[in-house]
C-alpha cells in the first residue's frame, strides 16, 4: 500500500561498513529533500505503483544534485585510499557541540513528560547558527553515536535518558507555558550532552577506529 525510496549500499561495498554517514548525507545535504521540495517529492512518490519509475526518477535526482556529490565524493575518498592526506580539522570541542545537537527534545505530552529523538532527519543541527561547515563532522557524529546504541547496552543511550530526566525535574516546578518548558529542558539537554564526558569519550574512541577512513582530523583544541 505504500512505497519509500531510499539508495542502499550494496551489502559486497567496500563502503558499506560507513553506510550512516553516506545515509546522513543523502537527508540533510540532497536537494530533493529540502522542505521546499515537497511537492516535487510527492509527484515522485505518485508514480507508485511504477516503483520502477519512482526509483529511476529518484536517482536521478540524486545523481545530478553537485553538492550531494561533491561530500559523497569528499566522504568516499579516504576509504578508498587509507593513505590520503586530508587539510581539514576540527576541534574536540566542536565535535561535542555537534554531537549534543542530536539529543532533540520536540515535545511536551499531557503529562508533562517530553518527547525527544535521536534522528538521522529531526535533530537540533537546523537550529545551529554555525559559519564553519561541519556537514563531515554531522555525518560522523550521527554514525558513531548509532554504533553505540547499536550495542547490548548503550553507555550513551543511558546517559542522556538521565539527562533528560534531570532537565525535566529541574524545570518542571516552574512550568509558566509548555513552549517555554519544552525550550528550557531541550537547552539544557544540548549543553548536558555537550559537556557529557561519557559521550566525549565513546566519540573519540569512534575516532580513534575510524581516522584512516574519514576526511577529516579531529584535535584536541587550535
Amino acid at each position: 500500500m505504500k512505497a519509500a525510496a531510499m539508495p542502499a549500499l550494496r551489502d559486497d561495498s567496500e563502503l558499506a561498513p560507513y553506510k550512516r554517514r553516506f545515509e546522513y548525507l543523502l537527508i540533510n545535504v540532497s536537494e530533493i529533500h529540502l522542505p521546499e521540495k515537497a511537492e516535487e517529492r510527492n509527484a515522485i512518490f505518485n508514480l507508485y505503483p511504477d516503483t520502477v519509475a519512482l526509483k529511476k526518477l529518484y536517482l536521478e535526482k540524486y545523481t545530478r544534485d553537485k553538492k550531494l556529490a561533491a561530500y559523497f565524493e569528499e566522504t568516499m575518498a579516504p576509504i578508498t585510499n587509507a593513505n590520503l592526506e586530508t587539510t581539514k580539522i576540527y576541534t574536540a570541542d566542536e565535535l561535542m557541540e555537534v554531537a549534543s545537537k542530536f539529543f532533540y527534545c520536540d515535545l511536551v505530552e499531557a503529562d508533562t513528560s517530553v518527547q525527544a529523538h535521536v534522528c538521522v532527519g529531526l535533530n537540533g543541527i537546523k537550529e545551529a547558527t554555525w559559519e564553519k561547515d561541519f556537514t563531515l563532522l554531522e555525518a560522523f557524529c550521527y554514525e558513531a553515536i548509532f554504533h553505540d546504541f547499536d550495542q547490548e547496552e548503550s553507555p550513551i543511550w543511558e546517559s542522556f535518558v538521565s539527562k533528560k530526566r534531570e532537565a525535566c525535574q529541574k524545570y518542571k516546578a516552574t512550568i509558566i507555558t509548555l513552549d517555554q518548558y519544552l525550550e528550557d529542558v531541550k537547552l539544557a539537554v544540548f549543553d548536558s550532552m555537550e559537556h557529557d564526558e561519557i559521550l566525549k569519550k565513546a566519540l573519540l574512541d569512534y575516532y580513534e577506529l575510524n581516522k584512516t577512513n574519514l576526511a577529516f582530523k579531529i584535535i584536541a583544541r587550535v
